[in-house]
């Protein structure tokens, strides 16, 4: 699963032209799309084919699975471009271009089966793990139970994005309750699988048209084939596989999403007048408006330090929550500070930033709450210490002896 490498400077070429492509598509095509999205209900099957055309669902998967291979680092820009759209279409561009990291912790087998369906757009990944009566880590409920060379899937998962879309899923459950998060492990399920039953959830308040479901499985059968990487490997495929860079990519959204709240908002004090003045005279506004700027260039970084860390190679799970955490309370800032710059009008349904305000909502959510993120930056924190004081303690053993 080798192809011949690319140099830096061509895939930075490659980066760039592919971020002007987004530029244009955000200008020319997303508004309309967007409008389409609010008035139905409903994602067009021609959106997606339109962002499988423009290449927008490939740019992160391996070369020689057909992708463009864009390490984070070029990849976020162009992400926080797609982020000024209706959150359906950013949600499409993310999902596309960050599940399918789970499978490329399977088998040979499984990436070149399922990678270069995925980045020619002809199959859709979904990942199930979150569930209605429980958290989403070593107390979930869903069981995977072996009997005689096989797999039976019991449980339910909610609010899983994209199920009914889904080509496959990959589902994470319990197959040794005694093991803790050693003992979770996951399977891809393909679409169709007897004993898997998808219902729609209630619609959400944002990213209209995104589809959410309820999904359970009922002596649903995988075999060992499609157990995903190992058994007891599935908390490091959640996490590491996936988690960790889809929180920095959702804290890359929010930057996106802040940044055409700020700009809209920019663009209506200016032209505002209030008492023959412009609003944008008034330092009362101006001061609003450069703490919605530091805020959202100041996540801006957190997401770019991930991301370099992530390409080095490096365990991102700190900095990924400290990026989403941060994210989460600056995108909330930026779009209340953009509605209330409006003031009234911004409040009414299809002004310039009522969708913003809604779609930013579904980022506090997406892939854990603030809450969670602060508990993995304290974990993380915490586990540092206990090691310094280890290594302290070696040291003084050491000049003892």
């Amino acid at each position: 699963m080798s192809s011949e490498p690319v140099s830096h400077e061509h895939l930075k070429e490659r980066a760039e032209a592919i971020l002007q492509r987004a530029v244009l598509f955000r200008q020319e095509e997303a508004p309309a799309w967007g409008e389409q999205i609010e008035r139905t209900g409903e994602i067009p099957s021609g959106l997606w084919e339109r962002m499988r055309n423009l290449g927008f669902r490939r740019l992160t998967l391996p070369q020689w699975a057909g992708g463009e291979g864009l390490p984070l680092e070029m990849y976020f820009p162009i992400l926080e471009e797609m982020s000024h759209n209706h959150g359906s279409i950013r949600m499409i561009f993310h999902v596309s271009n960050s599940i399918w990291r789970t499978i490329a912790k399977g088998s040979e087998e499984q990436q070149k089966y399922w990678l270069p369906r995925v980045a020619n757009g002809d199959a859709v990944v979904a990942f199930a793990l979150t569930e209605p009566d429980n958290g989403t880590g070593i107390d979930l409920q869903t069981t995977a139970v072996y009997e005689n060379g096989k797999f039976v899937l019991n449980g339910r998962k909610h609010l899983i994005t994209f199920a009914h879309e889904a080509d496959v899923t990959v589902v994470i459950a319990k197959t040794d309750a005694s093991l803790g998060r050693y003992g979770l492990t996951a399977f891809l399920v393909p679409r169709g699988r007897d004993g898997m039953k998808l219902e729609p959830m209630p619609e959400m308040m944002g990213d209209k048209g995104c589809s959410h479901a309820i999904v359970t499985f009922d002596q649903c059968v995988v075999s060992e084939e499609e157990v995903l990487g190992s058994v007891g490997q599935g908390f490091e495929i959640a996490l590491r596989g996936f988690l960790d860079q889809s929180r920095a990519s959702i804290a890359q959204s929010a930057v996106g999403l802040a940044q055409e709240a700020q700009d809209r908002a920019l663009d209506f004090v200016r032209r505002r007048t209030t008492f023959g003045k412009p609003l944008s005279s008034r330092q009362a506004v101006q001061m609003r408006l450069a703490d919605m700027a530091t805020l959202t260039q100041a996540a801006r970084l957190l997401c770019l330090d991930a991301a370099r860390k992530f390409d080095a190679g490096l365990d991102i799970a700190r900095e990924a929550a400290m990026a989403k955490g941060f994210a989460i309370r600056m995108v909330r800032e930026v779009t209340d500070g953009a509605l209330a710059l409006y003031g009234g009008v911004g409040y009414a349904v299809n002004s310039p930033v009522e969708r913003l305000y809604r779609d930013a909502r579904s980022l506090w959510f997406e892939e854990g709450t603030l809450e969670m993120q602060n508990m993995t930056v304290a974990e993380s924190l915490l586990s540092d210490a206990r090691k310094r004081d280890r290594q302290q303690r070696q040291t003084a053993a050491t000049i003892v002896d």
